[in-house]
This record gives structure tokens, C-alpha cells and sequence, in this order.
């Protein structure tokens, strides 16, 4: 194997584990409704939930998240991080494989472009399985590998953060 293709190689089998350790996965039983970018929801089982000043609810946050991920918009996307979480997924990502990152900004641009590379664009199917005016816990499954978890959300302090992401199912 060259050299170039055992990068290529490493590129995607990273990327799939990084799929893996950054992306939220979620089961949507019962969509109500797809979206024009392909991304499907179904409303709170109770009544909504006041968006606040934010403007936005927790799906909408979660993919404006997910865009500053992959373009990448690494401030806005580590924003949209709870610092605890920033930490795990750092570790989990340097423990995976040849990429070592320092910062949650080195970790969101390294992860774009093994996204951008395996031709991942995002696309992610999310139920709400609960959202009120400061919490949420979505359930999200990326179209392109079939990972699928829990996100779960908090607005304490005005916008939308994510506390915490699991992996419940995949392909890869």
C-alpha cells in the first residue's frame, strides 16, 4: 500500500471513529415532518417550549451546531459545547487514532476535514424526545453512517449548549 493511500485509509478509518465519538444519535420513532435540508422532526410530547431570546429551539440550535462543525466554524462550534464535554471528546479523539488535538478549535477543524473527506456532509435525521424553555434531549441519526444518540441540551444562560452526546447504534 503507498504511503498516500494508507493516509487516505487512516483519514477514513478516523473519521468513521470520529463520527463515532462526536456525533449524537437519534432514533426518530414517528417523525412528524421533514424539513427541506432533510432533517426530520417531531415536536415535544408536551406543548412547545418558549424559544426565549435565543429565538431558536433546541433542534434548530443543535443543527446551526452541527453546520459550525463541518464548515468549520470552530468558536461557534466549541460555543455550542459544554467545556466538560469539549474535554471527553478531545480525549476520546486523541485515543483513537494518529490525530492529536490540544483544543476544542483544533478538534472541530481536524474533524471537518475528515467529515469533508469521507464526504459526510451531516445530514441527520432528530426527534425531540423532550424539550422545555432550558432543557432538551433530542435523538439524532446521521444519515451517512447510521450513528444515532442521545444530545442533550441545556439554556440556563441564554443559548443553547450540548451537555452531553451518546452513541446507542451504528454502522460503523
Amino acid at each position: 500500500m503507498t504511503p498516500w493511500h494508507r493516509r487516505l485509509t487512516d483519514a477514513v478509518a478516523l473519521a468513521a471513529v470520529v463520527v463515532v465519538t462526536t456525533s449524537a444519535c437519534a432514533s426518530g420513532s414517528d417523525p412528524a415532518t421533514v424539513a427541506g435540508d432533510g432533517l426530520t422532526t417531531r415536536g415535544p410530547a408536551s406543548a412547545p417550549a418558549d424559544t426565549g431570546a435565543s429565538g431558536t429551539g433546541a433542534v434548530e440550535a443543535f443543527r446551526a451546531w452541527l453546520k459550525a462543525s463541518r464548515e468549520p466554524e470552530a468558536a461557534t462550534a466549541c460555543a455550542g459545547l459544554a467545556p466538560a464535554l469539549q474535554k471527553r471528546m478531545i480525549a476520546e479523539l486523541n485515543s483513537a487514532g494518529p490525530v492529536r488535538v490540544d483544543s476544542c478549535e483544533q478538534m472541530i477543524t481536524a474533524t471537518a476535514q475528515l467529515y469533508k473527506a469521507a464526504g459526510d456532509r451531516g445530514d441527520v435525521d432528530i426527534s425531540v424526545q423532550d424539550e422545555t424553555a432550558t432543557a432538551a434531549t433530542l435523538f439524532a441519526t446521521y444519515r451517512a453512517s447510521g450513528d444515532c444518540g442521545t444530545v442533550v441540551m441545556d439554556r440556563a444562560r441564554g443559548d443553547w449548549i450540548i451537555t452531553e452526546q451518546s452513541q446507542e447504534c451504528g454502522k460503523s
